[in-house]
């Protein structure tokens, strides 16, 4: 298989398997500010994200993997920035 078609479908692959297991239940900040009593003092914002889902797509299994394929190319985009800017400095 070609190196970059492997590159390409291996993270998908992990995204799609790691979207069968995402929690429905609060992350460890959330659940920290449940547990100290200042939850209610959050102030409500919109996102995209919200839920690590987007809300505007029906089926929660291809909400959550949406999610994960975008925030995996965005991290993608961020660490080649970031390579990318490094190398440009130690030239």
């Amino acid at each position: 298989m070609n190196k970059k078609i492997f590159a390409f479908v291996i993270p998908i692959f992990a995204a799609l398997l790691a979207s069968l297991f995402a929690s429905k239940l609060p992350d460890a900040l959330e659940t920290a500010a449940i547990n100290y009593g200042f939850a209610n003092k959050a102030k409500e914002t919109s996102s995209i994200f919200s839920g690590y889902s987007f809300p505007f797509v029906e089926n929660h299994f291809a909400s959550t993997f949406l999610a994960g394929l975008i925030g995996l190319a965005l991290l993608y985009t961020l660490f080649k920035i970031i390579t990318s800017v490094i190398k440009h400095l130690t030239k």
